[in-house]
């Protein structure tokens, strides 16, 4: 059973589903235009993936808002959320570090999947933990399979010898260190940020952004949909004053806080590509200026300020 909407209710899905739209379609045109205007520096690519990856989440959760899939943009909303956090973490100061680090932990989280896969008798390989799977005990990958691993793991290896990984690589031998130290147990680093003495999760990266609220009233609330712990007033609707039912799938009963929290990371991820990484920046900002009043417009009339960029 699916809610029904009346003219009003479909006019407002489709005025948030432009506005996130409209921010997403232009800053991949942003984004594609850096691309091509100059040779692409390994040191770039962690913006570029960050950004992108935003705007594919903005264009999921308009999607969703659209047909009035309300409650299942929250998911998305989150993983946005934390795109943004490090994105604009990446941004605020020592981006070239930043992005080694991004792209170090990505080859070093690869070189750990793979080794699982390969080498079954290794502590905490995939074999092993399939034990207690009433599935999938005692399945393993073909021998055809772990060759392919393990030539994926000598490629890694041979990616993380690289000349400007040498500091990265150290810091992250250092925090192995100190893990294992604290616990008694082989030390992991668990975000790319947390290096250097960097946050060690997304609040610590709020907190380092100064945007602590963003944390606390927005990813808090939304993992805790996630997680299904918050999802009782969301699901249920007045009968009566007595009486309580399931509500119709397609609920937009949230519209216009899930869209617009979406709209106020999209529109500040943009504007941090743009203030950062364009220098035609110009062109751009005229063409993004009505998505930008539509936002504010939305924003005022919710009671839901926007991010100061």
């Amino acid at each position: 059973m699916y809610q029904e909407y009346n003219d009003k209710e479909k006019e407002s899905l489709n005025q948030f589903y432009e506005v996130i739209k409209g921010f997403v379609e232009i800053g991949m045109e942003m984004l594609k235009h850096k691309m091509e205007s100059k040779e692409i520096l390994k040191t770039d690519l962690a913006s570029y993936l960050l950004f992108r990856q935003i705007l594919e989440m903005g264009d999921a959760i308009s999607e969703l808002i659209k047909v009035g899939c309300i409650n299942a943009s929250k998911p998305l909303g989150r993983s946005l959320l934390e795109y943004y956090f490090q994105f604009a973490y990446l941004l605020s100061e020592n981006e070239e570090l930043k992005a080694l680090q991004f792209l170090y932990h990505y080859e070093m989280y690869q070189l750990d999947y793979h080794e699982k896969l390969a080498y079954p008798e290794r502590e905490g390989s995939f074999f092993k933990k399939h034990q207690k799977d009433k599935y999938l005990k005692n399945e393993d990958i073909s021998d055809e399979q772990k060759k392919i691993c393990i030539n994926n793991i000598n490629s890694i290896l041979q990616a993380l010898k690289a000349e400007d990984y040498k500091e990265i690589s150290k810091e992250y031998e250092r925090v192995e260190v100190k893990k294992s130290k604290r616990s008694g147990k082989k030390g992991k680093v668990n975000k790319w940020y947390e290096l250097f003495d960097g946050p060690s999760s997304v609040e610590g990266i709020a907190m380092k952004l100064e945007q602590p609220a963003l944390y606390e009233q927005i990813y808090r609330d939304l993992s805790s949909y996630i997680h299904g712990v918050n999802i009782v007033h969301s699901n249920f609707e007045s009968i009566n004053k007595d009486a309580f039912g399931i509500s119709a799938l397609r609920d937009i009963r949230q519209m216009a806080t899930v869209a617009n929290i979406a709209i106020m990371l999209v529109e500040g991820a943009f504007l941090l590509f743009l203030k950062n990484k364009i220098v035609e920046a110009k062109i751009f900002a005229e063409k993004i200026f009505p998505f930008v009043e539509k936002a504010k417009e939305y924003g005022d009339y919710f009671g839901i300020s926007t991010l100061k960029s």
